[in-house]
């Protein structure tokens, strides 16, 4: 019984900060809205506490910021954020890509190929109304850039390039009912699957780079005035 609570107790307290995450990524709360803690109490049904622990935890991973002495919001986004963005994962993600791949084994090689054949087999995200394909695309995309670091041995390293992955998700996903997607995904996909596999970390690394930056450059052509489809509302 009493590990039975101890379970529900731990899923309890991650559900508003799990929640919280999926309604950013979506949008559903929206870049550079103020964060009000009666309505999100009544929304994920949670207490104070809770809530508090959640946003605190937001806070560290990027996806709220404190504006003036009291008030949060919702991070905003802007291409110079992106940009930003873009330049530390390409940093943090190759050097985690390498370091998995001098340590991979078997079952990392497992984990790659498995990961990628599932991503092969789905579509590229599609512009217009198909927001359920984009979410589907977007998670085994991102098994498969987890299953290419998962042997990196300097944990911090992957956490940090997993954080760094979900800000990234963050502008595709606010983006997938406008943006073009310019780039052949899956060529750029199969060639660094093909890298790594290979364990030519030089070439994982470059084709890594590359893929991030021509991702980037596409989001940044989406957004057309340098922000979330004009300022945001400032509620």
């Amino acid at each position: 019984m009493a590990a039975s609570s101890d379970i529900r107790a731990n899923w309890q307290a991650a559900f508003p900060h799990e929640q919280m995450v999926e309604d950013i990524l979506s949008g559903r709360l929206a870049p550079g809205s103020k964060i009000d803690f009666a309505d999100l109490m009544r929304r994920y049904f949670v207490s104070t506490a809770d809530l508090h622990e959640a946003i605190i935890r937001l806070s560290n991973e990027g996806l709220a910021v404190l504006d003036g002495p009291t008030a949060l919001r919702i991070s905003p986004v802007s291409v110079a954020d992106l940009k930003d963005l873009t330049a530390a994962r390409v940093l943090i993600e190759t050097d985690a890509l390498v370091r998995s791949i001098q340590a991979g084994g078997a079952a990392w090689e497992a984990g790659v190929s498995e990961s990628y054949a599932n991503l092969a087999d789905i579509d590229c995200p599609p512009t217009g109304d198909a927001r359920p394909q984009v979410e589907a695309w977007e998670r085994r995309n991102h098994r498969f850039h987890t299953a290419l670091i998962a042997a990196c041995p300097v944990r911090r390293l992957k956490d940090f390039s997993e954080l760094l992955y979900r800000q990234h998700e963050r502008y595709r996903r606010l983006l997938a009912d406008r943006r073009l997607v310019s780039q052949d995904v899956h060529a750029e996909h199969h060639a660094l699957f093909a890298a790594a596999l290979a364990g030519d970390a030089e070439r994982a690394a470059q084709g890594l780079r590359e893929h991030i930056r021509l991702s980037a450059e596409t989001l940044a052509d989406g957004i057309a005035d340098g922000s979330w489809f004009g300022s945001p509302t400032r509620n």
